[in-house]
């Protein structure tokens, strides 16, 4: 979504009692959730440790926490599907947008093992017309760094166009079909890169589409009949689709707004069976996912040698999936629902398979569901602007030219952190806390970035009028190193100091995140406006500059 007002997105964690049910659980299939008891827990006592650590997992959808063999937690939101009478459970089919890349890279190397492509050709084979694409090669697609820009969240430069009532009409093509393959190909071919391919990573859904339409290309069917023979029908997964409408069972919430830019239907789901194949656009459930990971990891998919090369990692990414501490995992966030899917690498277990998918916003989780307003109540906060390569926020006594190399980072394009960030909260007021903190407005580069958000205090710290930018600081360092503890980086805290930004007094913590990558800085600068709201840039790089030297970025 381009510059338009952020919508919150929410996972639940609190404590649920859990049923008594003796079923050993070998499969989703034979466990039942009822209206009284939301939440299912395997009996064996081989899976104590995980129950300790998952079983009191929930979310605003369906959670389910599985081995190679048994399904070892299983919950379901007291909520029902859009019938207005099935309970929400391991059947109930969400979109699973970015998750659905997995599937796409399987695909494409089912292909190389029938001997019908192979992953180190370049696009010209596939796209004659592309000029860049020959130097870019099907393995750069697949590990995101091939230079091409995201055409959804990154649209400007890709379809070479300006202004955000241009992009957010362009949204609104793409996520209703208004936009033919014909039409996405013309503006891929006049796109200039990022980077030149295989120097440098970065997430882009084109990636993804592309692959798409190689698959089309040489299986000779569609992406959905390809998926479906090679893929569903293989692992059983009866109630998964692709390029299909219609079947979504979840409820969507809060999303006026989206109606109101035409980027989804009346009832709030996404109308694009064509524009989103590859990159998105496969609807399941839990069921059908943990069979699709059961059969992918246990060898029923894709040769050993395939899956060495699926797993292949590069800058922390591999082949539709993210290299984590633990294993692997991938997000998901569409418009009004969002997923993660984690494999974790089990001594004991073999693999432990943690899968959420769940709607965004609640119907009875008020924390969820706040306004803008409602969040900055009590506060003079207004939201920013951004014009003529100047942002400004006038009660914070912000004014900052913005670099020509940077772009204004979407609201889409921070989904997943803000996926992250929530899902890590424990408390309705951590969650508003965390939901508020991502409003205004960001900008980004391959080698600079930054946020400005309004932390409001009386979510973030109820009943403490003494809450302040120390405070803030202080309680964000144990968050950011909480929040890369499963991902292969250290991270180093180098304390606190006093700065001017923008002639105003800030304390700046810095912290400086190493991993396959290199060494990344991030500062966080904060200063309390009044007693409910508190200013927080964020700042980071690459490279050797000091925090002093990219200060002068706000002179």
């Amino acid at each position: 979504m381009k510059k338009i007002t952020a919508l919150i997105l929410s996972m639940a964690f609190v404590i649920t009692c859990v049923s008594c049910k003796t079923d050993t659980g070998n499969s989703l299939a034979s466990i039942s959730l009822t209206k009284d008891v939301r939440s299912w827990s395997n009996p064996g006592s081989q899976y104590k440790e995980l129950l300790d650590e998952y079983g009191s997992y929930t979310c605003n959808g369906a959670v389910v926490v599985a081995t190679d063999k048994d399904v070892v937690y299983l919950y379901g939101e007291d909520a029902v599907e859009k019938d207005g009478k099935t309970l929400v459970s391991q059947d109930t089919i969400f979109d699973l947008a970015s998750m659905s890349k997995t599937f796409t890279a399987v695909l494409i190397l089912k292909l190389q093992e029938e001997g019908k492509l192979n992953i180190e050709d370049t696009l010209d084979k596939y796209f004659p017309e592309y000029e860049a694409g020959k130097n870019i090669k099907i393995y750069n697609l697949l590990h995101m760094n091939s230079g091409i820009s995201d055409y959804i969240n990154n649209n400007d430069p890709f379809w070479n166009i300006s202004g955000a009532d241009a992009a957010n009409k362009k949204i609104s093509d793409i996520l209703n079909d208004r936009v033919t393959d014909e039409e996405f190909l013309k503006a891929l071919y006049q796109a200039p890169l990022e980077f030149e391919p295989g120097t440098q990573f970065s997430y882009s859904n084109t990636n993804y589409r592309l692959l798409a339409f190689i698959i089309e290309k040489t299986a000779g069917v569609k992406y959905c009949d390809y998926a479906k023979k090679k893929i569903f029908d293989v692992c059983g997964m009866t109630k998964t689709t692709s390029m299909a409408t219609d079947d979504l069972t979840y409820v969507p919430f809060d999303y006026d707004i989206l109606v109101k830019y035409d980027f989804t239907d009346k009832n709030g789901y996404i109308n694009c069976p064509n524009n989103t194949r590859g990159d998105g656009g496969i609807h399941s459930c839990l069921t059908d996912v943990l069979a699709f990971d059961r059969a992918l990891f246990g060898g029923k998919l894709l040769s050993k040698k395939s899956m060495e090369i699926l797993l292949k990692e590069e800058s922390g990414y591999c082949m539709g999936l993210n290299k984590t501490a633990e294993g692997y995992s991938h997000n998901g966030a569409s418009y009004t629902c969002s997923g993660n899917n984690k494999i974790i690498e089990s001594e004991k277990f073999g693999h432990i398979y943690v899968i959420s998918l769940e709607h965004i916003g609640s119907a009875s989780d008020k924390s969820a569901s706040y306004t803008l307003a409602e969040l900055m109540s009590g506060t003079k906060y207004s939201k920013g602007t951004f014009n003529d390569g100047v942002y400004v926020n006038e009660y914070a006594g912000l004014k900052v030219k913005i670099r020509e190399d940077l772009h204004q980072i979407s609201d889409d394009e921070m989904a997943e952190d803000k996926v992250y960030l929530v899902s890590k909260c424990t408390t309705a007021e951590d969650k508003a806390r965390e939901n508020a903190t991502i409003y205004d407005m960001a900008f980004d580069s391959q080698m600079l970035g930054m946020k400005f958000s309004f932390v409001n205090t009386r979510f973030a710290s109820p009943g403490d009028p003494g809450y302040d930018e120390t405070k803030y600081l202080d309680g964000n360092i144990g968050f950011i190193k909480g929040k890369y503890k499963s991902f292969p980086i250290t991270v180093e805290y180098h304390g606190r100091a006093k700065t001017v930004i923008c002639g105003k007094e800030y304390l700046r913590d810095t912290f400086t995140l190493s991993g396959n990558e290199g060494v990344q800085t991030i500062c966080y600068y904060a200063r309390k406006l009044d007693d409910n709201l508190i200013s927080v840039v964020e700042l980071y790089w690459f490279g050797k500059k000091t925090a002093e030297e990219q200060e002068k970025f706000f002179e």
